[in-house]
């Protein structure tokens, strides 16, 4: 090593003990800002998890975030304040004390546009010495469609409102100009505007909680442990990095097709990963990714850059991440490309897209070096959004935004199966949304919901299991749906196992099922109408098996048919377990030892005869 690592005994004058509590009481005061965020808003998908918070420094590098975050929301946070400083800072009246700024410009620090952002310099007698930022996803900020997310737009300019970097409350007063301005182009003003204040009331627990540690500690103590906390992610990270081989490993990953040109076939994501030691560095170059897409599946290069860093979090997950993590993790980004994407190319679908895409190539690739510590495929995320008119007794035909994410099973790991019906693994703070909720909510209807038999990829660990919903929306007159995902049935397939465990099921979608009139739809769609007496059929994906099958338990995967996520012949096909069915409607199943042991002979001597390559 060449010193560039701070050793040890770099604690900027804070003592061991001190910085203990101090870093810990930074993460804290973050959860405390995004609760009482998620307390006080009144959108229903803010309240469900899909929001994050950070404190950063004065020179806008981060600090700390919460525990419950959602991993493309963190890496956004960092570019999305230094955007606010470029545009304010030395300018008359530009950053003062009790100042926020909003914020979701994609190409500058922000994700796509309903992902909202506030921003609030923190002072201390006078002189600026922090920042904190939350980040909400918004039911709508304009655009063609309902809930903004419309898959078929061409540019940024028909997915939404863009916003740069705008002081929406100066000297802790509301400017009522720039907050009409925001509220008259958005669908749910009176839902907005109380989000609104529940973001800047957010503001006002960080810039509380700070001054707090400030008054018991001092400044210079806080302001040290600041500088300690990205000094020690840098260290902890670094010592991690040197455990693993030098080398160069690559893959590549791939959405399923533009929606504007399906006929080009799939749009590539390369990764190639470097890891060196001296000094420590990860450098991830993503060179021969395709060109950007006619559509909002292009990430841009401050999202890439966030998946690349969540993505090695899974692999690491004990060094607290911060920018002290960017001195390690380098990044090579093609040109406008669909992973560096720039205006005004469309990005309202990115985290469906390039970011899950990324994501994917991070596990991908750090499982040819650290086995162990890696998921098989996950379940691609999926938005679905609907508006219309809530014609229920009572609610006076107002409009409405349905926003929904659906889940689906996760990658099998070394030692786990994967998770069932969960939210996307990138966004671990997110609630599986409440049924019973959305139906009082909203004038929606579930009649199906319920994980599906045989969509995960077998494994030695499974993967989990997919779902499977219909919707129906006969008390609002029908409804306009825009929809986003990928890993759909027209593409390459499903999420992908590991060390010979099978790929999970791709994502279907139709409508109007069980009738005369069911059609199946694209994975991608904006304002496809489904009526009163209509539905809304969908089934995600499984999540990819790790290892081989044969090698699975056979008492595990009788557990699996009894609980109806594996079925009796999967059991036989996939698994090599015989399972005699001694009386179906009382679930009385035993496993045939014997003729298990002989079948799984037989399959592994098959694989040997054709020379297929055991796992």
């Amino acid at each position: 090593m060449n010193g560039e690592v701070r050793g040890p005994e770099s604690t900027h004058g804070v003592d061991p003990v001190t910085f203990s509590i101090l870093s810990s009481a930074f993460v804290s005061l973050v959860d405390e800002m995004v609760e009482a965020l998620r307390d006080s808003c009144l959108s229903f998908v803010i309240y469900c998890g899909d929001v994050s918070g950070g404190m950063l420094n004065a020179r806008g590098e981060l600090i700390a975030q919460g525990t419950r975050d959602v991993a493309v929301h963190v890496g956004a946070l960092q570019p999305s304040t230094k955007s606010v400083i470029e545009d304010f800072a030395g300018v008359d009246g530009g950053i003062e004390e009790g100042d926020v700024f909003a914020f979701n410009e994609p190409y500058r620090g922000g994700t796509h546009l309903p992902d909202m952002t506030f921003i609030s310099p923190i002072f201390w007698e006078g002189r600026l010495i922090a920042f904190t930022a939350t980040k909400g996803h918004w039911s709508d900020v304009g655009g063609p469609t309902p809930g903004s997310m419309n898959a078929l737009a061409l540019d940024i300019y028909a997915e939404g409102l863009v916003i740069p970097p705008l002081k929406v409350v100066s000297r802790r007063v509301i400017r009522h100009d720039v907050k009409n301005l925001i509220m008259a182009n958005i669908r749910l003003p009176v839902n907005s505007t109380g989000d609104l204040i529940a973001h800047i009331e957010a503001a006002r627990v960080g810039e509380s909680r700070l001054h707090t540690l400030i008054g018991k500690y001092g400044l210079d103590t806080v302001l040290g442990a600041m500088e300690e906390t990205l000094d020690h992610s840098e260290r902890e990270l670094a010592a991690e990095i040197l455990r693993c081989p030098e080398g160069v490993w690559e893959t590549e990953d791939f959405i399923d097709y533009d929606p504007q040109a399906p006929e080009d076939g799939p749009v590539r994501v390369s990764l190639k990963m470097t890891i060196q030691h001296d000094p420590p560095r990860v450098i991830y170059d993503m060179t021969g990714s395709g060109p950007p897409v006619q559509s909002g599946m292009n990430g841009t290069r401050g999202s890439t850059t966030g998946a690349l860093v969540a993505g090695t979090k899974y692999i690491f997950p004990k060094p607290l991440m911060n920018a002290g993590w960017l001195r390690i993790i380098k990044a090579i980004f093609p040109e406008t490309s669909v992973v560096n994407a720039v205006r005004p190319y469309a990005v309202c679908g990115e985290v469906s897209g390039a970011y899950e895409k990324t994501t994917a190539c991070v596990q991908r690739v750090w499982a040819q070096v650290a086995p162990r510590r890696s998921f098989a495929g996950n379940f691609n995320l999926e938005y679905v959004v609907a508006g219309g008119v809530d014609d229920r007794p009572g609610r006076h035909n107002n409009y409405f935004v349905y926003y929904h994410w659906h889940t689906g099973g996760w990658g099998g790991k070394h030692g786990a199966d994967g998770r069932d019906c969960g939210a996307a693994i990138f966004g671990l703070g997110i609630l599986n949304q409440s049924t019973e909720v959305i139906e009082r909510m909203w004038p929606v209807t579930f009649d199906r919901l319920a994980p599906v038999t045989d969509s995960m990829g077998a494994g030695r660990w499974r993967g989990g299991a997919g779902l499977e919903s219909v919707l129906r929306a006969e008390n609002a007159g029908g409804v306009r749906l825009s929809y986003i995902a990928d890993r759909g049935e027209e593409g390459p397939g499903g999420p992908r196992g590991l060390f010979g465990g099978k790929d999970g099921i791709p994502i279907r979608v139709a409508k109007n099922v069980g009738t005369d009139r069911e059609e199946d739809l694209p994975i991608y769609f904006a304002d496809e109408f489904v009526g009163r007496h209509g539905n809304f059929y969908h089934v995600s994906s499984g999540g990819g098996g790790y290892g081989d099958p044969l090698d699975r338990e056979p008492e595990a995967v009788l557990e699996d048919v009894l609980d109806r996520y594996v079925s009796i012949q999967s059991a036989l096909s996939d698994y090599g377990v015989v399972i005699e069915v001694r009386d179906a409607d009382l679930l009385d199943f035993v496993i045939d030892a014997e003729a298990t042991r002989d079948l799984r002979a037989e399959m592994r001597a098959a694989r040997m005869n054709t020379g297929e390559k055991l796992p």
